[in-house]
């Protein structure tokens, strides 16, 4: 049974990273589960500045450079499928107009295109990006379903892989990197059961949804209890993305400019 949680007695473990190298050319995932409180934690943190309000990924290339991890807004749009398999049948058109609202604000923030290509059965795993049939999958799921870790009051985890690869001409190296595959998996029980429709500020499914989708894109838990990106959904938590979750998703997005995908791993699938 789910048990709400106070953040501060049990601090959820903002990442999670496994990689695999091979040759010139690496693959890792980034992940970071999502826990429901059912009331605030602590007063409001005051922000230095943007550093303090949002968090993204970057990738160590071999030149030292630590580049931020995005996804390519150019390419033409970032495909998903939804899997509602665990969600009631008459509340699947809800919880699917849910979710693409969530990918749609997602998308306003980002400047990054989404296109919605349908239902699919599949439940992201770890090591299955591979074999994902949109770039990024959203299942609405079970705890048994997944090996990501949906134990306790983890409602969700979001994430997505990426791969670089280098080039050597002239003794001049250049590399290419991307996020090129993402995911969520929701507790579908838990988020039915203690999180309310619609959206608006506090324990919302929509709530949820973004901040596993701000996973996928690019950033990271936040200390900043104002933002969506802090670790839990909370009673007194923002409508959406805040100030801070918007300045980081500009950072992953179109306004950041072009990235060259072609010597990577997977193909586009627009």
């Amino acid at each position: 049974m789910f048990r709400p949680v106070h953040p501060l007695a049990r601090p959820v473990r903002a990442s999670a990273a496994t990689a695999r190298r091979f040759g010139r050319r690496a693959v890792a995932l980034a992940l970071a589960p999502l826990a429901v409180a059912g009331f605030m934690a602590a007063a409001p943190q005051a922000a230095s500045g943007a550093s303090a309000t949002y968090k993204l990924a970057t990738v160590s290339l071999p030149n030292g450079t630590k580049p931020i991890l995005r996804w390519n807004p150019c390419q033409r749009v970032v495909t998903y499928k939804v899997n509602l398999a665990a969600v009631p049948s008459a509340s699947r058109a809800r919880v699917l107009s849910e979710t693409q609202g969530s990918v749609a604000r997602v998308s306003a923030a980002t400047g990054i295109s989404f296109s919605y290509k349908g239902s699919t059965s599949e439940v992201p795993q770890p090591g299955s990006a591979s074999r994902q049939s949109a770039e990024v999958i959203i299942a609405w799921t079970t705890p048994s379903k997944t090996q990501y870790s949906l134990a306790g009051s983890v409602a969700g985890q979001g994430g997505f892989s990426y791969a670089w690869a280098g080039r050597t001409v002239n003794g001049a190296s250049t590399y290419s990197y991307a996020a090129q595959r993402g995911f969520v998996v929701i507790d579908t029980p838990q988020a039915l059961s203690q999180l309310t429709g619609g959206y608006g500020t506090g324990l919302r499914r929509t709530n949820l949804v973004m901040h596993e989708l701000g996973h996928a894109v690019g950033l990271q838990h936040v200390s900043d209890t104002r933002q969506l990106m802090y670790p839990s959904l909370r009673s007194a938590g923002p409508s959406g993305f805040a100030a801070g979750d918007k300045a980081g998703l500009a950072k992953v997005g179109r306004a950041a400019g072009c990235l060259t995908t072609t010597s990577l791993p997977y193909a586009d699938l627009s």
